[in-house]
């Protein structure tokens, strides 16, 4: 039986010219104020997909969330364990997730090197996430998630609000049906976004500094 939850894991596999624009995007999703897309890609059965909100949010609040890493598995959608592989920095690390599935599916893992810069003038956060596979030793009962390329922006507009976006495309491989993937492309990034809104209003991450990371202030 193939779940949704290994395909939730699987959706995160993309290569970065899909999103060349060849064909435009086409709303498949809006409510509570996120907006899922998605577009065909020539050549793939796959459909890429786009997500965004703007989010009562300061950019600060939002990086501490995403930085407490074995919190994700409370806000991203069908993900089972997350931790911190290393941190070569505080902008730089790499992370490990796993998502359980039942008999006679294999549980999926990857291991994904996050790189976070800041634009100086914007101060528009990126978040740049890569699979660096043989960084974890591999399990037999786990199958590896060989390439993985994800982009997450945060951008400030104002001292209490921030838009967020998240591009994804994958094609999975095996016997998993291209219409399968493409429904799940549209729930999994509106509940991680609804699980990101959620965990920012608690009032620990809104007190939280993080180190490398400029908040919006009116006077840029």
């Amino acid at each position: 039986m193939i779940t949704k939850n290994v395909i939730a894991l699987l959706v995160a596999t993309l290569s970065f010219n899909v999103f060349a624009e060849t064909t435009r995007w086409k709303e498949v999703k809006n409510s509570h104020g996120i907006t899922v897309y998605n577009r065909s890609i020539e050549g793939s059965s796959f459909k890429a997909f786009r997500a965004e909100m703007t989010i009562e949010s300061d950019l600060t609040t939002l990086m501490a969330v995403f930085n407490d890493v074995e919190v994700g598995t409370t806000w991203v959608e069908n993900v089972d364990e997350m931790r911190l592989v290393k941190a070569n920095s505080n902008m730089d690390n790499v992370t490990y997730a796993m998502t359980k599935a039942p008999w006679p599916v294999a549980d999926r893992d990857s291991v994904v090197h996050n790189h976070i810069s800041q634009n100086p003038d914007t101060l528009a956060v990126t978040i740049k996430q890569e699979a660096v596979p043989d960084e974890v030793p591999r399990t037999k009962n786990k199958v590896r998630i060989e390439t993985l390329h994800s982009t997450w922006v945060f951008t400030p507009i104002s001292e209490t609000q921030t838009r967020v976006t998240y591009q994804v495309f994958t094609e999975p491989g095996g016997s998993l049906p291209a219409w399968l993937v493409n429904k799940v492309a549209i729930s999994q990034p509106y509940k991680t976004f609804q699980g990101l809104r959620e965990m920012s209003q608690k009032p620990f991450y809104q007190k939280v500094s993080v180190e490398g990371i400029r908040n919006f202030h009116t006077s840029i």
